[in-house]
């Protein structure tokens, strides 16, 4: 390389003096690029300087080595212990993979986890793309990786959610989207083991990430993770830490913290003595230091509760944070007669947003129940729940699996909604779980009944034909029986045939599915 230097110099030096003032001379030069140069004498001067030039950048390019660096060291993978899902399964999810059911994987991961089975190789890099782009795919697709998949994972930096932690050093050194995706699945095992791995690197934490971690605690949240959640609401470094410890230890009814405001919101409402029960309230004239200490805040926290004033906004925040069972015992009421008593109150959103709050951090069924129908028969209550961070949708979301199932019958049965109402749509569309048997031939009953019914389109038939395939994702593959009978009765409805045939299609594709994990696993 260095060899090359001179004549390059004296190349450049000649083109800069121009060929006029001083006629070129080509360089000399060592061994073979020496004798190709000495061969252009004879030419012109400007074809002499120009071939020499080409001539020696072409013996530059030639010479020119690439930097050479030590390869990595990749640990071997280990045998799996999972054995692979058989061929046809395999088939099944390729096909899923490439978006001709995609709406269907997530069935599919869990099937493989129940039969504990894993993916072949050859589709961990599609399915682990899937868990770049979707999140909530991802605890689902880390139980069917094997050992395999989470080494492939560590090779590609955009799959680093699936490596595998194993030790302290892992935890502490791994990336923060591998971190909290193991602390999700850790607290749903072993909450105890995940607060301690929090604990010990809590203190050399980012802000961000201290909130994300403390977010995984509602997973398996218990009076055990009491202790670390009191001494997070003291973080001086976070408002944001101190607002999320805040909260869950209010989602805590045997908490202390729920015991102490307790104490302070039966000092401004009670139950008024009376023929008719009412609701007595007092606002607080001030708010004792205590409770800033325990996390109450002064000024309202969003821009929707602004228009609350201070005192209004203490007591709402009060409510929010005292175990539902205070007002049931104490007043030997149910719940649907202490919200029934919020009615026409001078203090109704105060009342009804801290009830709700309540209701949603416990997590009380009863309660949300009671909410969930007033709001279906009260659309302005709907808006009215909004306002402190719960939908209707969320709200329905949060009821155990058997409510959701018969507040769904409630509806359809007895309350007679019609299911092409939007958000009836909405809450069936979107279940989190399969129906019941009862359910899904309620809803095909419906589905007939409406269907005939029906002479012209609306806004709400095109809704409903537009989602009719969805619904295969919950109906019980058992009942392809009475989805076939359905379609025959529906003949005469062509406008409706084809949106039937899509849910047949992809209820067929869900049973075939189900039954090749029963066709046994190869190793």
């Amino acid at each position: 390389m260095a060899s090359t230097d001179s004549p390059w110099q004296t190349i450049i030096a000649a083109a800069l003096l121009g060929s006029e003032r001083q006629p070129f001379q080509p360089p000399i030069a060592p061994g073979q690029l020496g004798q190709v140069l000495s061969q252009l004498c004879g030419r012109s001067t400007e074809a002499a300087l120009l071939s020499a030039a080409a001539t020696v950048t072409l013996h530059h390019r030639v010479g020119w080595l690439p930097e050479t660096q030590a390869p990595d060291s990749i640990e071997p993978v280990q045998p799996d212990d999972l054995p692979r899902c058989n061929p046809l399964a395999a088939r099944y999810l390729q096909q899923i993979l490439q978006g001709q059911y995609s709406s269907l994987l997530s069935e599919w991961l869990e099937k493989a986890a129940q039969t504990e089975q894993r993916v072949p190789e050859m589709l961990l890099p599609a399915l682990l793309d899937k868990g770049r782009q979707q999140r909530e795919l991802r605890a689902l697709i880390l139980p069917v990786l094997g050992h395999r998949g989470r080494w492939l994972a560590a090779q590609n930096p955009d799959w680093s959610y699936a490596i595998a932690l194993s030790t302290e050093t892992d935890w502490e050194t791994s990336t923060p989207a591998a971190r909290l995706l193991y602390l999700q699945d850790l607290r749903s095992h072993d909450p105890d083991r995940a607060r301690e791995l929090v604990q010990a690197t809590w203190s050399q934490e980012t802000a961000s990430d201290r909130v994300k971690f403390l977010e995984t605690f509602r997973i398996g949240l218990s009076l055990a993770d009491e202790s670390f959640l009191e001494s997070a609401l003291g973080d001086r470094r976070s408002k944001e830490v101190r607002r999320v410890a805040f909260d869950l230890l209010a989602s805590l009814p045997d908490s202390r913290l729920c015991q102490q405001i307790t104490e302070h919101t039966c000092r401004y409402l009670s139950l008024q003595d009376g023929k008719v029960p009412a609701l007595k309230v007092l606002l607080p004239e001030q708010l004792d230091k205590s409770l800033l200490q325990l996390g109450l805040e002064l000024k309202p926290s969003t821009a929707v509760n602004s228009t609350l004033g201070e005192k209004a906004w203490w007591l709402l925040q009060l409510i929010g944070a005292t175990p539902l069972s205070t007002w049931t015992e104490q007043w030997q009421m149910s719940p649907q007669a202490i919200l029934k008593m919020t009615q026409s109150h001078e203090w109704q959103t105060v009342l009804l947003h801290g009830f709700v709050l309540a209701a949603k951090r416990q997590k009380n069924a009863e309660w949300l129940e009671v909410i969930f129908k007033r709001c279906f028969r009260e659309p302005d209550l709907s808006r009215e729940i909004a306002l402190v961070g719960l939908s209707i949708e969320e709200l329905f979301n949060m009821l155990p699996a058997a409510s959701r199932d018969d507040l769904l019958i409630y509806l359809l049965q007895i309350a007679h909604t019609k299911i092409k109402d939007s958000l009836t749509i909405w809450l069936l569309r979107y279940s989190p779980q399969q129906w019941s048997v009862d359910l899904a031939q309620l809803v095909l009953t419906c589905l007939e009944e409406q269907i005939s019914a029906t002479t012209n389109f609306s806004n709400s038939d095109w809704e409903l034909r537009a989602t009719l395939k969805e619904f295969a994702r919950f109906i019980p593959v058992s009942l392809i029986p009475e989805v076939m009978q359905l379609r025959i009765k529906l003949l005469d409805h062509t406008a409706w045939i084809q949106s039937i045939d899509d849910l047949l299609t992809l209820l067929q594709f869900r049973y075939e599915m189900t039954q090749s994990f029963e066709a046994g696993s190869r190793r």
